[in-house]
């Protein structure tokens, strides 16, 4: 097994660098609706009718200017919108410049969130946001922070390509008509630059001692981990829902868990 070199630790640093910028740089309010407002003393059924017009689900409740509450579609009846108002809890509420990646998880709890500018609310999130460019972009970068950690280890755990006995000979070959139409485009490239996620994994959980060391429970395990990463980034890929294959509430699990291996990666150094 090869030890990590101080260029090693460099490529971990620039890793930790590139997620903080995925993680930090993209906020809340890259994904936030305009809130809409009505008067506190409106006409409930009213503005029942115009939500439904324009779709909307939930809107804000103003009183003398200030956003209160809100309301939702689906409560509204006879009486004015005061009937039916509902304050803001403090789970319900976050600053607009909160990293994207931590909204994410709030939606375990909630089916929408308000953002706040100083100290008003004046957009809202739902779950239908989260079908948006920006997290599309955040979720791609951590799978691509995960292949490139993958990457790291693999090269540096395996010297000369000791990485083989891990995959069948099929894989092998393509990897290596890969690397060699690759090399004819003068591209500066090992083998284990051209090997996919699929090889990565199975190289991966198939290394006990390196298995043990990214704190996989066990092969079976990461195997499912694994296959759910590549269907989420598939779905990535082809702009399908990203929660086709799983609930949003696997969905949300699996980011945590991704996050967790890449903090686990990014910890893997030798001295």
């Amino acid at each position: 097994m090869a030890r990590f070199t101080a260029s090693n630790r460099d490529k971990v640093s620039s890793y930790k660098s590139l997620r903080s910028l995925y993680e930090q740089n993209i906020t809340v309010s890259s994904i936030s609706e305009s809130f809409i407002t009505c008067n506190l003393h409106n006409d409930a059924l009213l503005i029942k009718e115009q939500m439904l017009l324009k779709d909307y689900d939930v809107i804000g409740v103003e009183d003398q200017g200030t956003v209160q509450g809100y309301v939702l579609r689906a409560d509204l009846k006879a009486g004015t919108c005061k009937d039916f108002f509902r304050s803001f809890g403090p789970t319900e509420l976050v600053a607009e410049n909160t990293p994207l990646i931590q909204t994410l998880f709030i939606f375990r709890e909630r089916e929408r969130i308000f953002v706040l500018e100083g100290n008003r609310v004046t957009k809202v999130v739902t779950l239908a946001d989260l079908q948006k460019p920006p997290i599309r972009m955040l979720l791609f970068g951590l799978i691509s922070l995960m292949e490139m950690h993958l990457y790291r280890i693999i090269h540096d755990y395996f010297p000369e390509d000791s990485w083989r006995k891990h995959l069948s000979t099929k894989r092998i070959n393509q990897a290596e008509d890969l690397f060699l139409l690759r090399k004819t485009r003068n591209e500066a490239i090992q083998l284990s630059d051209c090997l996919q996620l699929c090889d990565k994994r199975d190289i991966v959980l198939n290394e006990q001692p390196l298995r043990e060391l990214m704190s996989i429970e066990s092969k079976s395990k990461g195997k499912v981990f694994f296959k759910e990463l590549e269907n989420l980034r598939n779905n990535l890929a082809h702009s399908q829902d990203l929660n086709t294959q799983s609930s949003w509430t696997n969905m949300f699990a699996l980011i945590e868990e991704t996050e967790q291996l890449l903090e686990t990666c990014e910890k893997l150094n030798f001295p």
